[in-house]
């Protein structure tokens, strides 16, 4: 059996939840899938937990909820694995979003686990199809990135996310498991003006929050200086035909989807 990734830079976070813990159970889940053939991959603030070790871990917050993608042309296998492990389908909730969303339950501790399927629907769309085999345990970090900076209003949480990240990760151009590859980010933002919109705003925010000493940053510097690549990046990156045309509309029509009410606060 392929020896359990430790979530780095947190024994305490094992301390607190015990062995039998979220860090534990997920991992189960995504070798389960695995060793059915089905892809899954950890998604979200818990995700993220994995990537992010020592001084820059401060700005981790403690997660307990467990996300996950996968593919829809998986989704029947997928229930068979989570029925394996002992969980239930929210039957309701499946019937409702079962093309983009299934809910699975544990019932003896009252948990549920969320898994989206092709596409991570928020504020705005990002498909992480073709990005799963980046990473063994989650979607790639870079992804992760994104799905914290599509955030249209930023929360307390989302920005340390953010900062916890950035902080320990280095800026290229390439693909890897623990790097952030600055090329995807802007292609992502050069495809559409609406997430161009919300990202440079983020980027932005997070930039004056850190120059305020809003957050305990380690090295302020550093960080502000890896924000501002991505942005440039972002701003010089040529764009799309149809980012051009929407960008001549503006804010005057609004570039976002509004999250349904509980929707977001897994993340």
């Amino acid at each position: 059996m392929k020896p359990t990734r430790k979530v780095k830079g947190s024994d305490s976070l094992e301390t607190e939840m015990g062995s039998e813990g979220p860090s534990e159970e997920a991992q189960m889940i995504v070798r389960a899938a695995k060793e059915s053939g089905v892809t899954l991959r950890l998604i979200g603030g818990f995700a993220i937990r994995f990537h992010c070790h020592g001084k820059h871990s401060a700005h981790l917050r403690a997660y307990n909820d467990i996300d996950l993608f996968g593919l829809s042309k998986e989704s029947e296998r997928i229930s068979l694995v989570f029925r394996k492990l002992g969980y239930s389908p929210n039957a309701e909730y499946n019937f409702l979003y079962g093309q983009t969303r299934l809910q699975f339950i544990d019932e003896k501790r009252q948990k549920s686990v969320d898994v989206f399927l092709d596409k991570f629907r928020m504020g705005h769309h990002l498909d992480f199809r073709r990005r799963l085999s980046l990473d063994d345990l989650t979607i790639p970090i870079t992804d992760l990135l994104l799905t914290k900076l599509q955030v249209v209003q930023l929360s307390a949480k989302d920005v340390k996310d953010i900062i916890a990240i950035v902080e320990d990760h280095e800026i290229t151009h390439n693909e890897g498991s623990e790097i952030l590859n600055v090329d995807r980010i802007a292609d992502q933002c050069s495809k559409d003006w609406g997430l161009y919109k919300t990202i440079t705003q983020d980027l932005e925010k997070v930039d004056q929050l850190i120059r305020e000493e809003e957050f305990g940053v380690v090295d302020d510097q550093e960080l502000v200086l890896k924000l501002n690549t991505i942005h440039d990046s972002i701003m010089n990156r040529k764009k799309s035909l149809r980012w051009t045309l929407r960008a001549l509309i503006g804010t005057r029509v609004r570039w976002y989807r509004e999250v349904e009410e509980g929707q977001a606060e897994v993340f």
